[in-house]
C-alpha cells in the first residue's frame, strides 16, 4: 500500500530520476488511481499542478499522449467534473508565479469547456480588482541621468535587495496574467482573433492554445516597477540587472528558482523551457524610445549558458528549439545602428534597424557560431544554420 508520504515522493521525481526508480506507463496509472480515491492524494496533486515547491520539475509536467502537458492530461482522464474544475479554476487563479503562462491558458481553455461555475465569482474579481501597470513617461526619460552612453538608475547595493526587486516585479506581471486569462474566461475580455503577421502566426502555431493572444508576448518594455529611493525602474532596467548582477549567474538555491520565476512571469517564457545560467534576455532604449518587441520562447526552447538575446527588435524561439551554451560567448542582435556618412559616431546609436529573429521548432543555433550573429544582415537571404530565420520587425 502506498502511502501519502510516498505518493509525495513520487510527485516530486524529475523525468530522468523517474526513469531509473520506475517506469512511467506504471507511475501513470499509480497517479490516475490515487488522485480519483484519496483526498489528500488529490491535495498533492493539485499542489504539483500549481507548480509548488517541491514539484516545479516534475516528470508529471512533462509532454502527455494527447496534451502538451502530461499533468493536465491525467487530470482530464482520472477526475470528475467536480474535482476537475476546481483543479483547473486554482491554476488559473493561483497568485504563483512559478505556473507557466501557458500552462495557466491551457487550463483557462478547459475551464471554458467546462464552465467556470462557481468559480466565475473569483473570477469576476480578478477582473475588477486589477490595476494596469504604469508606463514611464516621456518626461521621466528626460529627467534620467546618463553617463552619455547608458541611462543610469539606482539599484539596491545588497544581492538580497536586488531579489526583492524581481520578486515584486514576478508579482505584479503574474497578476496581469491572470487578469488577461479571467477576462476571456468570462468573454469581457479583447477576443483573440486570427494572426494578422508572420511573427503572430509562428507564435498562435506554436503555443496551441486560443486563450493567448500573440499580442501577450508583446513586451512592453517601458512598464515600471517599484524600484528604490522612491524611483521606479522600468521592465527594461530589471532585465539588465538580471543580466548583469553576479548573484543570477550562480546555480543557487534561494536565487535561481527566483529567477527562473521571473523570466516565466515576466517574460512568460513557456513551461519546460530554460534560460541558461549567465544566459539571458536585455532590452536597451536607444534614446527615449523603447518599443515593445515581440519575446516568445516556447516549450522545452533553450537558450544555453552564456548566450545572450538582445530584444530590441524581437525574438521567437518554436518548442524544442536551443540557442548556443557551454558557457561561449554567443549575443543574439535583433537590429542594426545606421548612420549616414556625414554624422558623428554618436548618431549611429539613436538610429536603428529592427528585426525578429526565429528559431523554428527544433532548430538549434550551434554553440560553435561563438560572437556576435547580426540578425539584420540575414533580412533577404538564409542564415547558416537549419531552421533560423530572420522577420522584418513589421511582418
Amino acid at each position: 500500500m502506498q502511502t501519502t508520504k510516498d505518493f509525495a515522493t513520487m510527485l516530486r521525481l524529475t523525468s530522468d530520476i523517474l526513469a531509473e526508480v520506475t517506469d512511467a506507463e506504471s507511475a501513470r496509472t499509480r497517479v490516475e488511481s490515487r488522485i480519483k480515491s484519496d483526498d489528500a492524494d488529490y491535495q498533492l496533486f493539485t499542489d504539483a499542478c500549481r507548480f509548488d515547491a517541491p514539484y516545479v520539475g516534475s516528470w508529471i509536467h512533462g509532454p502527455g499522449e494527447r496534451a502538451p502537458y502530461l499533468s493536465l492530461e491525467l487530470a482530464a482522464a482520472s477526475l470528475d467534473d467536480q474535482h476537475y474544475r476546481a483543479m483547473l479554476a486554482e491554476i488559473v487563479l493561483s497568485t504563483s508565479t512559478a505556473i507557466p503562462y501557458d500552462y495557466r491558458a491551457l487550463a483557462a481553455e478547459e475551464l471554458v469547456r467546462l464552465g467556470p461555475g462557481e468559480f466565475a465569482g473569483a473570477l469576476q474579481d480578478v477582473v475588477d480588482s486589477f490595476e494596469p501597470l504604469p508606463l514611464r513617461s516621456t518626461e521621466t526619460k528626460i529627467n534620467i541621468p546618463t553617463d552619455g552612453i547608458d541611462h543610469l538608475f539606482d539599484i539596491p547595493e545588497t544581492a538580497a535587495g536586488r531579489i526583492d526587486l524581481l520578486v515584486a516585479a514576478s508579482k505584479l506581471k503574474t497578476l496581469e496574467s491572470r487578469y488577461w486569462l479571467a477576462s476571456r474566461i468570462l468573454g469581457v475580455g479583447e477576443h483573440v482573433g486570427a494572426p494578422e503577421t508572420e511573427a503572430q502566426r509562428l507564435i498562435a502555431e506554436d503555443v496551441g492554445t486560443n486563450m493567448i493572444a500573440p499580442s501577450d508576448y508583446l513586451v512592453v518594455w517601458d512598464q515600471e516597477f517599484p524600484g528604490v529611493h522612491g524611483a521606479n525602474l522600468t521592465l527594461a532596467e530589471l532585465m539588465r540587472i538580471v543580466l548583469l548582477a553576479p548573484e543570477c549567474k550562480l546555480p543557487d538555491t534561494t536565487v535561481r528558482p527566483i529567477l527562473v520565476d521571473f523570466y516565466r512571469s515576466v517574460l512568460r517564457i513557456s513551461g519546460r523551457s530554460i534560460i541558461g545560467l549567465a544566459a539571458g534576455v536585455f532590452h536597451v532604449e536607444h534614446g527615449t524610445l523603447a518599443d515593445p518587441s515581440y519575446y516568445y520562447q516556447g516549450r522545452d526552447a533553450i537558450i544555453g549558458k552564456g548566450c545572450v538575446i538582445d530584444c530590441v527588435g524581437g525574438a521567437i524561439l518554436q518548442k524544442g528549439s536551443f540557442l548556443g551554451g557551454g558557457f561561449m560567448p554567443i549575443l543574439i542582435h535583433t537590429h542594426k545602428h545606421i548612420r549616414n556618412s556625414s554624422e558623428s559616431a554618436a548618431a549611429e546609436r539613436k538610429r536603428i534597424l529592427p528585426c525578429v529573429f526565429v528559431a523554428e521548432t527544433g532548430a538549434r543555433y550551434p554553440m560553435h557560431a561563438v560572437g556576435l550573429f547580426e540578425s539584420v544582415d540575414y533580412l533577404d537571404k538564409e542564415t547558416p544554420y537549419k531552421g533560423i530565420r530572420i522577420l522584418p520587425a513589421d511582418a
